[in-house]
């Protein structure tokens, strides 16, 4: 079973997570994607990291199954 992490950020350095980018580089964690979510204003995507604003976890959905490194689906 893979693992989509979520990691909740305050202040302007939301980009810097390196226990987050240490998970998803480690294939024995099973960790396909990532979503920071920030005060930040716009939903962009760098690698297997969303980012995302606090906001918009309304729209997540914690019962849709991850099927593709490439699909990140929210």
């Amino acid at each position: 079973m893979s693992a989509h992490l979520i990691e909740v950020k305050s202040g302007k350095d939301y980009t810097a997570h390196s226990a987050l980018n240490n998970l998803l580089k480690n294939p024995e964690y099973n960790v396909l994607a990532a979503t920071v979510i920030s005060n930040e204003r716009r939903v962009y995507q760098d690698g297997k990291v969303t980012y995302m604003p606090v906001y918009f976890v309304m729209f997540m959905d914690a019962d849709t199954p991850q099927t593709d490194e490439e699909e990140y689906f929210f």
